[in-house]
Formats: structure tokens, C-alpha cells, sequence
């Protein structure tokens, strides 16, 4: 059984201070499924995108409002969002603190 941790070496940091770490995916040998760290900072928010796969974001600490094709929800800590394949979405973190995903 393969075990997988963070990779510190991997991580990318965009302009609005956003950081995301894969865990593993398609490098991997994983062409199914990635998995990834991400923290954004209070304030930042994801650009909308349209992927061709089905994602779920999993929030384990801060608050934020999901939008997926023009539906919104606020979430926190414990909630997952599922997103459906070529769904528009993103992402904006809308607390005080970091939004860990």
C-alpha cells in the first residue's frame, strides 16, 4: 500500500499568495486521481475555471464561498464541495484567517 505525504519541494505559490502542494497524481503513475494541499491566504480568491473531470474540495480550516455554475454556498471547516465535470467554478476565501483545503 503506497503511502503518500506533502511535498514541500513542490510547492507553488501564485501572486495572491495562494499555495498548493500535490500529493500525488499523474507523475505518480496515477492517471485516475491527484490530490493536493492548498492554502489561501485571507482575502484570495481562485480564477474561475472549467476542468474536465470531476473534483472535490475537502475545507479543513476557514471559510469560504464556492461558486459552481452561478450556484454559491459558504462553507467551513468539515464541509467538501463537489464539483462536476466542465462545471464554472472558483473559490474565494471570505474569513480572517487562511482557508486550508
Amino acid at each position: 500500500m503506497p503511502a503518500y505525504r506533502l511535498r514541500p519541494a513542490k510547492n507553488i505559490t501564485d501572486d495572491t499568495g495562494r499555495q498548493i502542494s500535490e500529493v500525488f497524481g499523474v507523475a505518480d503513475g496515477h492517471e485516475d486521481l491527484s490530490v493536493a494541499w492548498v492554502m489561501m491566504p485571507a482575502g484570495s480568491h481562485r480564477i474561475e475555471e472549467r476542468n474536465e473531470y470531476t473534483e472535490v474540495v475537502i475545507v479543513l480550516s476557514g471559510k469560504a464561498r464556492a461558486t459552481i455554475d452561478e450556484k454559491v454556498e459558504k462553507v467551513g471547516a468539515g464541509h467538501s464541495i463537489y464539483i462536476p465535470r466542465n462545471a464554472l467554478w472558483r473559490c474565494e476565501n471570505i474569513g480572517r484567517e487562511p482557508l486550508v483545503c
